[in-house]
């Protein structure tokens, strides 16, 4: 499964440069349908049970390092804020919007191909598990870059998806994977027995789960 994810990675690290080179910075180049809907969900953060002020956060598929703007709008203010993303591009366009910020980096990382030791208090991976793959199994290729990102952190880890549990009135979309959040809730107490699921915000419009997994 290590070559296939090492392609998953090079074929993501190109789709968004490619949609960089074509939008610029434009919430589109990241995969969100709105600024609004892309709010929606980094609100429910605030909801999940884990502690975010004055901890070092990182940030897992960060795109334009828009979570860190969103925290300090918000008056979340963070001891420190690492992001990171497969796309140099990216990367070089959130260290020019918010790398002036004492507190935050950006670096291009693959999470795959770190150490999981502890780096951080706060993980966040938004967004980053929703499409779908044919060269592995969804699930396999989910589990394991939770179990990774678990491995980084000292105190917990937020990660969503989309729901199998869809809106009635949105159509499927074939291109993105659905959790269902009994399989990943199972999974989560492998890892932990201090889990949260939550599964009761709007729908972005697909309905939307978090889990947040605490050590």
């Amino acid at each position: 499964m290590t070559e296939k994810v090492s392609d998953i990675s090079r074929k993501n690290e190109k789709r968004y440069s490619e949609r960089y080179e074509n939008l610029g910075y434009d919430i589109q180049t990241i995969g969100w349908g709105s600024e609004n809907q892309q709010q929606i969900r980094f609100k429910q953060t605030f909801y999940c049970g884990v502690e975010l002020g004055g901890k070092e956060i990182l940030d897992i598929g960060c795109g334009f390092g828009d979570y860190m703007d969103f925290l300090t709008r918000h008056g979340v203010s963070v001891d420190s804020y690492e992001g990171w993303d497969l796309s140099p591009n990216l990367i070089e366009e959130a260290q020019d919007r918010y790398g002036e910020h004492d507190s935050a980096q950006f670096e291009v990382r693959d999470l795959f191909e770190v150490e999981p030791r502890p780096i951080a208090d706060v993980a966040v991976m938004i967004g980053l598990l929703n499409l779908k793959y044919e060269e592995v199994d969804n699930y396999n290729y989910s589990k394991k870059a939770i179990r990774r990102a678990f491995g980084l952190v000292r105190e917990g880890l937020i990660v969503d998806f989309l729901s199998v549990h869809r809106t009635e009135d949105y159509p499927r979309e074939e291109f993105v994977f659905y959790h269902d959040p009994s399989v990943m809730l199972d999974f989560a107490f492998e890892l932990t027995g201090d889990v949260r699921l939550k599964h009761d915000y709007e729908p972005i419009p697909q309905k939307e789960f978090m889990i947040t997994l605490v050590k």
